[in-house]
């Protein structure tokens, strides 16, 4: 199937470009779901939102007017339908990849700070071992 030929509707993946008043163009890649499946950061745009709404009917390689901010069009550049099941696992898996780099990161700013010695905080003696094993479980829990 020719993406050109696919309607937006629920559990359509589109590529699309936003364009703003001084023309700078910006690209944004979606799946359309269910409010209550929707996650911005995943890639998993709510139907009910004003850009589902005024992109839902419509097929690649339209342009439609789109007021907001200082946005004034949304180009279509691709449509595709995915399965649902599909996309709210891939959705899950990147949760999970998000919540791990979270979470790694948190681990590395407690780290510096605990390494940072002389700092405003004093001198801290740092049990490395023990925020590795701390680490360590909470990987293990999240798996």
């Amino acid at each position: 199937m020719e993406s050109e030929k696919i309607t937006i509707a629920r559990y359509s993946k589109i590529q699309i470009e936003f364009v703003d008043v001084s023309g700078v163009v910006e690209q944004a890649e979606y799946t359309l779901v269910e409010s209550k499946h929707a996650d911005l950061k995943s890639g998993l745009l709510d139907e009910n939102t004003p850009l589902a709404r005024a992109l839902i009917g419509h097929q690649a390689g339209e342009v439609i007017p789109y007021t907001a901010g200082d946005l004034t069009e949304v180009r279509i550049l691709s449509v595709e339908h995915v399965e649902a099941e599909a996309s709210l696992g891939a959705a899950e898996k990147r949760r999970e990849t998000v919540r791990k780099a979270e979470a790694q990161s948190e681990f590395i700013n407690q780290l510096n700070f605990a390494t940072a010695s002389g700092s405003k905080w004093g001198d801290y003696d740092v049990d490395v071992e023990k925020l590795m094993e701390q680490q360590s479980k909470k990987e293990e829990g999240s798996a």
